[in-house]
């Protein structure tokens, strides 16, 4: 990096050097960390790294840095940890301004006040960032149409790589050459832009949350009543399935797949929902999860996904169309502990050897689907693209990620295809 570069970092965006103890992403640390307070304070950091040729990854609670390719340069963490706030709450229309760097627990507890919520569950929600949640964009658990994080966003501001700011969607529409930026945000994994603020459309606080939970001998049993439960009248919210030894031994049904089916929303729709679930479920000894016990049990299952005790850890998830997920469980009940989301097309697995990647990646690819590695080794990323095959679709995000990141700045070689 050049001497101006640097005097540059130190004296005009107020940047530091990294500290020893500072998260690494692949075994590579930035230089410098700058903590911007503004918005022109953002757009005056990237215009500074834009015309010095310096490679930015934006980092938020930095709960899924781990999930990327390892980066080709990485020279400044952009940190949005000072850009927190909450702005135009507007309760009666359900809408509310959030700045990109607060925690999502931090805005939980605002809405609550007015008996609202966002229904966004990502791992680690007590840390993690509204930026970094839009950013990786994980769906999770619930069913309910209008729950991904792409739906409740209605727009944001942000600032480009060179500096210029941006608006999408929401209030005020500006988007760049054509391009519809909110869509593209969502699961960009930081290699497009930097969202300083969101604008979200939020939910009223449901009056009961109950979870009802059975165990099966075998994923084909989950399989039939998943088939028979389609037909309530009164949906589950979300559901989760678990394979055997997902839970500790010390805990029930350690050896079993487990399924949970939780219902929320007014009272009596609840209390109508369990009793029909109850119904179908009779045979298999239906249990009756109700308040903290209820919240417990979906923590655990929420942030299984970021879970890794080490670097060492392995961790992949399946993406399959929904119809399709109970048959990549079976296809991968062989390995290690499973949680499936079967409405969102989701298997998130504990991988335990590094040799067993390359078939469980073919078994998927099977079923028409991808594995995406939640967390490996930086060796194992090295040989394997931790976004599994590029997509028929990769010239074309190659064309707007060039459109919209011409000089690389953002986050370069860790998306799809070393993008």
């Amino acid at each position: 990096m050049k001497d101006a570069a640097v005097r540059q970092l130190l004296d005009d965006v107020h940047a530091r050097p990294t500290r020893e103890n500072e998260q690494a992403v692949d075994g590579s640390r930035p230089s410098f960390v700058i903590e911007p307070e503004s918005r022109k304070a953002c757009t005056q950091v990237l215009s500074l790294c834009y015309q010095e040729g310096l490679a930015v990854v934006p980092l938020g609670a930095g709960t899924r840095l781990h999930i990327g390719n390892p980066p080709t340069r990485l020279d400044v963490y952009l940190s949005t940890c000072q850009l927190t706030g909450l702005h135009d709450y507007q309760p009666g229309d359900l809408t509310i301004g959030v700045d990109s760097g607060t925690p999502l627990s931090i805005l939980q507890a605002r809405l609550r006040e007015e008996n609202q919520f966002l229904p966004l569950e990502p791992p680690k929600a007590e840390l993690a960032t509204i930026g970094g949640i839009f950013a990786h964009g994980e769906p999770g658990a619930r069913r309910r149409p209008g729950s991904r994080p792409r739906d409740l966003l209605l727009g944001f501001e942000g600032v480009l790589s060179d500096g210029t700011f941006v608006k999408s969607g929401g209030r005020v529409v500006k988007n760049v050459a054509g391009y519809e930026l909110t869509k593209l945000f969502v699961g960009s994994a930081g290699t497009l832009l930097l969202m300083t603020k969101a604008y979200l459309r939020v939910r009223a606080f449901p009056e009961a949350v109950c979870t009802l939970s059975c165990s099966f001998g075998q994923v084909s049993d989950v399989v039939e009543v998943m088939r028979q439960l389609q037909r309530l009248t009164i949906a589950p919210e979300a559901t989760g399935v678990t394979s055997p030894h997902f839970w500790p031994k010390s805990q029930e049904s350690s050896s079993d797949w487990d399924l949970f089916l939780r219902f929320e929303g007014l009272d009596d729709e609840v209390e109508v929902g369990l009793v029909r679930a109850s119904e179908q479920l009779a045979r298999f000894g239906p249990r009756r999860l109700d308040g903290e016990a209820s919240d417990a049990l979906w923590k655990r299952l929420q942030d299984f996904p970021a879970d890794g005790r080490s670097d060492d850890d392995l961790g992949l998830r399946g993406q399959v169309v929904p119809a399709r997920t109970l048959d990549l469980a079976e296809a991968w009940q062989d390995g290690g502990p499973l949680l499936v989301y079967p409405e969102g097309g989701l298997v998130y697995c504990a991988v335990e050897k590094a040799e067993e990647l390359a078939e469980l990646r073919h078994r998927v690819r099977a079923l028409g689907g991808n594995g995406i590695l939640e967390r490996a080794p930086t060796e194992v990323k090295i040989k394997e693209d931790v976004y599994g095959e590029t997509p028929g679709g990769f010239a074309l995000m190659k064309q707007i990620k060039k459109k919209i990141d011409p000089t690389g700045v953002f986050s370069p070689g860790r998306f799809v295809g070393r993008l």
